[in-house]
């Protein structure tokens, strides 16, 4: 799956967005290409014929965004922490624009043995992303993973793939980090507490998390409990959300907090 760019046309998925009220009515998605280094991730050249996102904005302006110019998978250069163990690997990195991609990608996860239900989410992010879409997939349909690559692609959309991936039990827990009080509770607490110990353990970060607006939040601390999740992490998604970030920056980011040892 994802071995092809394509299209999304019709009103469903993000595409759904103020559908009836916008000129372009399809939504650009592109391939998923392995990378050694984040050096080779480029974002998308604006082009009307590659639209990832488009939505009205507070002020009710519609807002044209375009994002990578590939879904990426790479390996994080972070080390694991010690207690991880001598074989320990560094995790994998999927790196995608619109955030409800991660679904698929956690599915292919647990089909490849990476990950297994009952994972333990830690999800780092502006918004909470937990909408209900009110339409599930479930065993044995979630064990095939065109209907997930399906479900993903016309059901889900930005604000709603974490509740159907509970609903199905791959996830056991979701821990919110979405400001301050958040991230010094895990500093202060570290949430080991929640029987991690025997759980796998998903990093879904989305870069909206470091927008202007959130710059009241110390950068380091930030960096510091997202590079310590990582290091636990046995997958990690991140998303960079050209709606709500400008991609230079959030690829700035993104670079800063994964490319060190």
């Amino acid at each position: 799956m994802y071995n092809k760019d394509f299209y999304i046309t019709d009103p469903v998925w993000n595409n759904a967005f103020s559908y009836d009220d916008r000129k372009n009515k399809q939504l650009f998605i592109p391939k998923l290409k392995k990378i050694k280094s984040s050096d080779e991730i480029k974002l998308l050249t604006p082009n009307p014929d590659r639209i990832t996102f488009e939505e009205y904005d507070f002020s009710d302006v519609m807002q044209t965004c375009y994002g990578l110019e590939n879904l990426y998978e790479y390996n994080s250069l972070l080390n694991p922490l010690p207690f991880q163990g001598k074989g320990a690997t560094r995790p994998k990195i999927y790196l995608v624009d619109n955030h409800n991609h991660v679904y698929y990608f956690w599915y292919l996860a647990r089909q490849q043995g990476i990950i297994s239900d009952n994972t333990l989410l830690y999800h780092i992010d502006e918004h909470a992303d937990t909408r209900d879409p009110w339409e599930y997939l479930m065993k044995p349909d979630s064990e095939n993973l065109e209907a997930v690559f399906n479900y993903t692609n016309f059901t889900l959309n930005v604000g709603n793939y974490i509740i159907p991936a509970e609903k199905e039990w791959l996830i056991w827990d979701t821990v919110q980090i979405r400001g301050q009080d958040a991230l010094d509770t895990y500093i202060s607490w570290d949430y080991n507490q929640l029987e991690t110990d025997e759980r796998k353990i998903i990093l879904n970060l989305d870069l909206d998390f470091f927008e202007p607006e959130l710059d009241f939040i110390d950068y380091n601390l930030k960096k510091q409990v997202i590079q310590d999740i990582a290091q636990k992490a046995d997958i990690i998604t991140v998303c960079t959300s050209p709606y709500f970030i400008d991609q230079e920056r959030a690829l700035e980011v993104f670079r800063d907090l994964f490319d060190e040892n």
